[in-house]
């Protein structure tokens, strides 16, 4: 990071990935380069569900698409908030699909949204996934999310191959390339 904190760019950034990406990590690092920022976490915003809670690849399918959906109004609600006082809102959350995405766009609307996709392969995805304490692991195989982000969000926003940089580089590079490489809306 560097000594000095930058203005935050207009907009919202929203970094997704698959599990073991960085999301978490990146995210982080790229909201401290910031004079304003808030960091809105999909998980946390999932973790407010006491009871029925369905994962993102759960069944009944119909069930995990309406709370992937109310978590991500969710997080653009908050984020349209802290946008109008002046944050730039960093939203580390999986997003699937481009409906998933055309419906944070139009939630966030008029704010401009930089959509960053952390992709690392599959296989270096697993691997930190694996490095992980045991209770931040996540247990299922999520090879079936990796296909269908590429299927239906390739060539969207801004695909970041992370695997070969630190967390430090890829906040860098973040900061640096997304405002003019990642704005979708």
């Amino acid at each position: 990071m560097t000594s000095s904190l930058l203005d935050p760019p207009p907009g919202a950034l929203v970094v997704t990935g698959l599990p073991g990406a960085g999301k978490t990590t990146v995210t982080r690092l790229v909201a401290a380069h910031y004079t304003r920022s808030a960091r809105l976490d999909g998980d946390v915003m999932a973790d407010f569900i006491a009871n029925g809670r369905v994962s993102v690849i759960g069944e009944p399918r119909d069930e995990s698409q309406r709370q992937l959906l109310l978590r991500a109004r969710n997080l653009c609600s908050l984020a349209g908030n802290f946008a109008a006082a002046g944050f730039l809102p960093v939203i580390d959350h999986v997003v699937p699909n481009r409906d998933v995405l055309d419906s944070m766009v139009a939630w966030l609307a008029p704010l401009p949204v930089m959509f960053v996709v952390l992709a690392p392969s599959l296989e270096v995805c697993r691997r930190r996934n694996a490095a992980r304490a045991v209770e931040e692991q996540v247990h299922y195989d999520y090879s079936g999310l990796a296909h269908e982000m590429a299927r239906s969000l390739g060539g969207t926003g801004w695909w970041l191959d992370s695997a070969e940089q630190t967390p430090d580089e890829t906040a860098a590079d973040v900061v640096a390339h997304a405002p003019s490489k990642a704005v979708v809306a």
